[in-house]
């Protein structure tokens, strides 16, 4: 029996999602393949910027160090205030490139403000919590966040005393990135008003 043009639609709709979802699947199988072999590795340093809470959005650097001085890094770029983890990176260098290059780039891109150095308990903490905070408003984390994730390792951190306080004047706060559409600014406040009511956030477009 021929298909109509809307179960053609319907089915090409269809392995379209699926294509997705594997690709999605795909690479964050490839990531947590490349982050595991140096999760035995010690800590090197953890990074926030300072101004964090104030701007809203900012790298989370997770280091750790080989004995042959090669230094493996975890990015993570968090929104704070709405969103969560927005896009991760993993990367790996020597010891040099890395406090000559790698990290002045990153304090340049975030206005040459000083960052602050965090235990990892306080850096794993800072990072689920934003996570939790999104989900809770009706967002999902950047599709390889739980495969990078896992470079903080299963051994216990110890406690973290710090109290990190999500949103802005304790509302959510949406504010449009570069990299989104109006479509997509969109969809982010339908989302808020269906979880927070309108009113009850507040969004920059």
């Amino acid at each position: 029996m021929a298909l109509t043009e809307q179960q053609k639609q319907k089915k090409a709709k269809q392995k379209k999602q699926k294509r997705s979802t594997q690709s999605k699947s795909n690479s964050a199988q490839i990531l947590l393949e490349k982050v595991s072999p140096y999760v035995e590795n010690p800590f090197y340093e953890c990074l926030m910027p300072n101004n964090l809470f104030e701007a809203g959005i900012g790298n989370i650097l997770i280091t750790r160090i080989s004995d042959k001085g090669e230094v493996a890094v975890a990015s993570f770029i968090v929104d704070v205030f709405c969103l969560g983890v927005k896009k991760v990176l993993f990367k790996t260098m020597p010891l040099p490139e890395y406090e000559k290059v790698f990290k002045p780039e990153i304090l340049k891109s975030h206005g040459d403000y000083p960052f602050a150095k965090l235990k990892p308990a306080c850096a794993l903490k800072l990072v689920t919590g934003a996570v939790d905070y999104a989900k809770q408003l009706g967002f999902s984390s950047h599709k390889d966040y739980h495969s990078l994730k896992a470079f903080f390792g299963d051994d216990k951190l110890g406690f973290c005393w710090s109290r990190y306080r999500y949103g802005k004047d304790k509302m959510p706060s949406y504010v449009k990135g570069p990299n989104e559409s109006a479509t997509d600014a969109d969809k982010i406040i339908a989302t808020l008003e269906k979880s927070c009511g309108a009113g009850n956030f507040h969004f920059h477009l």
